[in-house]
């Protein structure tokens, strides 16, 4: 379905070299990829690894230097028609819920952001209260809520309606990017089995960015591990304690020290 092939990104460093002045920094090495519909990849780094970046090239927000980004067979930098094929079939909820929701917003008019992004794809106007008011029931708030600002609710309540808003404009592919990582670890697993049963009530396809292994395996199909701007490893979630990567081993055998020592507790 979305595919990106050899990748590479640099971004021009902020130290100046005093001969051939400003430098490029190599941020995405050759990286490919292949997200199958109606699937959950979960892409995996830690900080400064590049899957930010990646989440940039994957939205069509960042042109890569060289390499190959398409959407069933579609080139999203190919020309206009292919960002625009991209931006009508893929939503995004980021980490940020405090930033990514106008404060002065009510809930209704955050909600109706995506609402006005459907409306233009289709060329239809909705009745925006009845699609608000059946979007919150679907990730769980009640309808009153719609009236509200964003101070007045908590976190995992805020970043619900993030989703609602990335439900709102019916898009095949929604791409995550460290989306419950701000939030607690109960709140985090409430958020996560609403994302599967959305997946499946919807026939949605994710790209979940974390650095978090845990949520990968409990949420995810496929694990990509991206380490310094490279692809180490790309394996089903049912195979990941196969991996003969080092970087992968070490975060398995991390999380593995991880829960014995809080069974021993």
């Amino acid at each position: 379905m979305l595919e990106l092939k050899n990748i590479c990104v640099s971004f021009r460093s902020e130290q100046q070299d005093k001969i051939f002045g400003h430098t490029r920094q190599q941020v995405l090495h050759d990286v490919s990829l292949r997200v199958r519909k109606g699937s959950c990849l979960g892409i995996l780094g830690e900080s400064g690894s590049g899957k930010s970046t990646m989440g940039r090239v994957i939205c069509g927000l960042l042109k890569p230097d060289s390499g190959e980004a398409s959407l069933d067979n579609i080139s999203v930098y190919g020309s206009r028609a292919g960002r625009r094929n991209l931006q009508n079939r893929l939503s995004v909820v980021f980490q940020d819920y405090t930033t990514s929701a106008n404060p002065r917003f009510r809930v209704r008019e955050v909600i109706g952001e995506g609402l006005r992004v459907r409306e233009r794809r289709e060329g239809c106007r909705l009745d925006r209260k009845k699609e608000t008011l059946s979007l919150l029931e679907t990730v769980g708030l009640p309808g009153h809520f719609a009236d509200r600002f964003p101070h007045e609710l908590s976190g995992g309540q805020l970043q619900r309606v993030c989703i609602a808003r990335a439900v709102a404009c019916s898009p095949e592919i929604i791409l995550f990017d460290e989306a419950i990582s701000s939030l607690d670890a109960h709140t985090q697993v409430q958020v996560m089995d609403l994302l599967r049963e959305l997946k499946e009530r919807l026939g949605l396809t994710y790209i979940f960015i974390t650095h978090d292994l845990t949520s990968i395996t409990y949420l995810c199909d496929d694990v990509l591990f991206l380490y310094q701007g490279r692809v180490t490893e790309h394996l089903p979630v049912s195979r990941i304690s196969e991996t003969k990567d080092e970087y992968a081993r070490r975060l398995l055998e991390s999380i593995i020290v991880f829960d014995t020592e809080e069974e021993a507790v």
